[in-house]
């Protein structure tokens, strides 16, 4: 019996051995089954992708700066640049470093209370082997002491940049608009999160052109440890400064027109008729475009968004504004060429135009009348009883037509962002608002009133059209663009062709002179 038992034990121990011995070989083949099927996951199917990625933390990008192309006046003054500024970084080995750099970086410049807590902040932050930025803008005697204390050493890291300068200020604001910053961030991986600014143009000749000065950023590829630390740079290719930009713009006469626009809302434009160059662009009240790159300003870029005198605004290009008289040397001119009137047609002027037999009474500006009134007294003593009369001869039909053959109702074309068309008010349109085409309507759009808006560039243009005859250029303020090669390309010049008849020029830009002798 005791026999029977210790076989049957010797049997059920062995059973148990075996079963021990099955599970771990089934245990390593699984084992052993996983790290191939990983193996070949990792090193067959995802090798390249994984060789890749070894890359990638071995290799690191950092993007260099290129500097933004200049803009000058026509005669080479400088109305955009940039100027370097510096900046100093803090390298995060381990924060118990970093806190002691820190330390040191107080003492030896003296930082505010205020100013070491925000870069502890950073440094709290941060995560190990990457860079913050300790302090920014500095000043050129800042930047001697850094040298003297050894403070551009590792950890410490001075980063120069160039940013946008307008020496010029508010005297090219209308012209040159200005830059923002915008960050890169193709390059997540950069040893430096604090990548250099890249500038957009937002208004302006910076707008318009801003492909041409933004030139093109360069690259520097960096090779770096297992812990991070760069250990050489390996290759780089350089920045592609961007290109300049020569305006037909002449500076002296911009400061003489700021002169003169001090404390006023409006716009001047001075043009060459015979070729569309601008020589002088200027919207009242103007801005300073140096705030929109200077964070320490930020109050006076505040009064700029917030101002009820809107200095942002761009009243040459913008504004849409009731023409007035100035449109009356164009209908005149018109209506003397196609015969709906000679230059022996004339009113009498009581002060004031009643139509026929109605209560609607049309006012002159000058409410004593100028009594008998021909064209030529008409332009020149800016009566507007005439032009009451001429725009029922001409119809609001031949009228719309008259002042869209001089540019109004259409972008001029010139070469800076924002521009309004204005507004030629007829019948159509009038119709579209649910509303019918009045014969006071008629009447007052013959003096420049009612509905009838023009912007200033298309004043200047109209009047550049008149001024040669019809045969002007599109208006333009960019005269040659200064290509980073050396190459100098000249701006070609488009020109424009009016179909109008311009028999009585003479006869009305004579009466135009005698404005200045006898007139308003």
């Amino acid at each position: 019996m005791s026999d029977n038992l210790s076989q049957h034990k010797y049997r059920y121990l062995k059973y148990q051995h075996v079963q021990r011995v099955m599970w771990s070989i089934i245990f390593f083949i699984g084992l052993t089954g996983l790290l191939i099927v990983r193996l070949v996951q990792l090193q067959i199917i995802a090798g390249q992708s994984m060789f890749n990625k070894s890359l990638d933390n071995q290799f690191t990008f950092a993007s260099l700066q290129a500097q933004r192309g200049k803009i000058l006046d026509r005669n080479g003054h400088m109305l955009a640049n940039n100027t370097a500024v510096f900046h100093l970084d803090l390298y995060i080995e381990n924060k118990n470093q970093a806190l002691k750099a820190l330390a040191k970086l107080r003492e030896t410049l003296e930082l505010s209370n205020e100013t070491t807590e925000e870069i502890t902040q950073k440094i709290e932050k941060a995560n190990r082997h990457s860079h913050i930025r300790a302090l920014s803008n500095l000043a050129q005697t800042t930047v001697h002491q850094i040298y003297n204390h050894s403070l551009h050493l590792q950890p410490y890291v001075i980063t120069p940049e160039f940013k946008r300068n307008y020496p010029e200020g508010e005297a090219s604001a209308s012209v040159t608009g200005y830059v923002l910053a915008q960050k890169i961030a193709k390059d997540k991986k950069s040893i430096n999160p604090n990548i250099l600014a890249t500038y957009s143009g937002a208004e302006g000749i910076e707008k318009t052109y801003d492909q041409a000065l933004a030139g093109q950023s360069g690259v520097a590829q960096l090779q770096r440890n297992a812990k991070g630390n760069i250990i050489q740079k390996m290759a780089d290719i350089p920045p592609q400064n961007g290109d300049d930009i020569i305006l037909t713009i002449d500076l002296s006469l911009q400061k003489i027109i700021q002169q003169h626009m001090q404390n006023k809302k409006g716009a001047v434009i001075v043009s060459n008729p015979s070729n569309g160059e601008v020589l002088g662009f200027f919207s009242a009240p103007s801005y300073d475009p140096n705030v929109f790159i200077n964070p320490n300003d930020s109050k006076t870029l505040s009064h700029y968004l917030s101002s009820a005198d809107r200095p942002l605004f761009n009243r040459a290009l913008s504004g849409q504004f009731p023409p007035a008289s100035t449109v009356k040397p164009f209908l005149a001119l018109y209506a003397l060429d196609t015969q709906i009137i000679t230059p022996d047609f004339r009113i009498y002027d009581p002060g004031y135009f009643r139509y026929k037999e109605t209560a609607n009474i049309y006012r002159n500006w000058n409410r004593s009348g100028h009594g008998h009134v021909n064209t030529h007294k008409a332009i020149v003593v800016s009566n507007d009883t005439f032009f009451y009369h001429l725009a029922l001869k001409t119809g609001i039909d031949t009228m719309s037509e008259i002042y869209k053959a001089y540019g109004f109702g259409a972008l001029t074309g010139i070469d800076l962002p924002g521009e309004k068309t204005g507004l030629v008010p007829n019948r159509a349109w009038k119709n579209q608002r649910g509303q019918p085409w009045l014969i006071g309507d008629t009447i007052i759009t013959g003096i420049g009133q009612g509905s009838l808006l023009v912007t200033p560039a298309q004043m200047a243009l109209a009047t550049n059209i008149l001024a040669t005859k019809g045969k002007t250029a599109q208006l333009h303020l960019v005269k040659a663009v200064h290509h980073s090669d050396g190459n100098t390309e000249e701006i070609a010049i488009k020109p424009i062709k009016s179909e109008l008849s311009f028999t009585h020029w003479q006869y009305i830009t004579n009466a135009m002179k005698k404005v200045i002798e006898f007139g308003t």
